[in-house]
């Protein structure tokens, strides 16, 4: 009998978006963002920078964040990967729905979970989770948060 699959596989989406939508203000969008992050995937001990309560069993398919990585640095690493443009082409309001951005080298992902408030979780992928790149824009720079 065939072994079923721990992990969905999901293809890559259309990429990172090729423009900024002109009707939706960057600006705006990249003050009022706001990484909150979540329970689900953050290793013990959380830093107390987190406003989050640690989820009662983690979920076994999230992936652990690095308990060293602090809320203000997830947050500028957030807004600054925004500023660039590292966004998906889907917005959810005036939101990308996805944003990529290196912390400490390692490429992460953002999610939108607040259209409304513009609040994201994130975690850390693999190099070959990043969306399609034809531009180089997410290659590793000598500028990702520390």
């Amino acid at each position: 009998m065939k072994q079923k699959q721990r992990y969905r596989h999901k293809e890559k989406g259309a990429g990172l978006a090729a423009r900024w939508p002109e009707a939706i203000a960057r600006d705006e969008v990249i003050s009022r963002a706001q990484y909150v992050g979540s329970g689900e995937h953050k290793a013990l001990p959380i830093d107390a920078s987190y406003e989050v309560e640690p989820a009662a069993h983690k979920r076994s398919d999230a992936s652990r964040c690095d308990p060293a990585i602090t809320r203000e640095t997830a947050q500028r690493a957030l807004r600054d990967a925004i500023a660039a443009g590292h966004v998906s082409a889907e917005f959810e309001g005036k939101f990308p729905r996805y944003v990529w951005g290196r912390v400490d080298g390692r490429p992460h992902v953002a999610r939108l979970i607040n259209h409304e408030a513009g609040h994201y979780k994130a975690w850390p992928i693999s190099e070959h989770e990043l969306p399609i790149d034809r531009d180089g824009r997410l290659a590793p720079q000598g500028n990702d948060h520390a």
